[in-house]
């Protein structure tokens, strides 16, 4: 179902009955958009989460905001924030790829109370989502960044489901080079203290190794769960159902009882099961 969040267009769930006490946000990975993340949003409301995807990239070029192709990651962050802020509640915040950086970075924000980041782009490391010929060329023009192709376009999505690849493919659309280079040159930082904080992601991933990923999660004193055998496209495919369980583990496990909305007997069943 379609929504909006202040200026922002969003894709949004309600379950019934609704379980827990505050939404969760979902942020896409780069060259993706909200649709990209519907498996992702089904499976947290059918849990009974109240789930909303707002589409940030409908702001570039308007107002004050900065074109697509300029936008930095502090203007994706305000973005992002101006998405929450306009819920008027205490929220969740998830998000891929860059889309889990933006969580991670919301995290230090009062009323998010945690971030969970699947196979988030890793400060100073440098992926070939925005290395190439092409690449350089449009960074140079100053010029969105073009989806992968190619080699890097098979990594890129080799974990989604196979009768999906096409249209996901299909769908992909240009995206910010200024933000993608700023991650890739390390120049993206962020606080010690936050909300609980955690990152899910493959241990095949070649946009997010393993030990730079493990690194970094300690640095945020982030909890990290690693996928044994997946890559990058954990929002579908086969290894959502174990990233979804453990991303709802931590959320209860960090939250406790103020969480659900649920008896007192529902509660104990849950965080048994969590």
């Amino acid at each position: 179902m379609q929504t909006e969040l202040g200026r922002f267009p969003a894709e949004v769930e309600r379950p019934e009955p609704l379980k827990f006490a505050w939404p969760i946000v979902l942020f896409p990975e780069l060259f993706s958009t909200p649709r990209h993340l519907a498996v992702l949003h089904g499976y947290f409301a059918t849990l009974g989460w109240e789930v909303y995807a707002p589409d940030l990239r409908t702001a570039a070029g308007s107002g004050t905001t900065p074109a697509l192709a300029a936008l930095r990651f502090a203007d994706l962050v305000a973005l992002a924030w101006e998405a929450v802020d306009a819920l008027g509640r205490d929220t969740v915040v998830l998000g891929h790829g860059i889309g889990g950086l933006l969580a991670l970075k919301l995290a230090e924000r009062p009323g998010v109370r945690a971030a969970a980041a699947l196979a988030p782009l890793i400060p100073g490391v440098t992926t070939r989502l925005v290395t190439g010929v092409r690449n350089r060329l449009a960074l140079w023009r100053g010029r969105p960044l073009a989806p992968p192709t190619g080699r890097t376009l098979f990594e890129f999505v080799a974990d989604a489901e196979p009768f999906l690849r096409e249209r996901l493919i299909g769908s992909f659309i240009p995206d910010s080079g200024a933000a993608a280079l700023e991650i890739a040159r390390g120049e993206v930082t962020f606080a010690a203290t936050a909300a609980p904080r955690l990152i899910v992601a493959g241990d095949s991933d070649v946009f997010a190794p393993a030990d730079r990923c493990a690194a970094f999660a300690q640095s945020l004193n982030a909890r990290l769960f690693t996928l044994a055998g997946r890559g990058h496209w954990i929002v579908s495919g086969r290894a959502i159902e174990r990233a979804v369980h453990e991303i709802q583990r931590f959320l209860v496990r960090s939250l406790g009882g103020d969480l659900l909305l649920l008896y007192p007997d529902e509660w104990k069943e849950d965080a048994e099961d969590a």
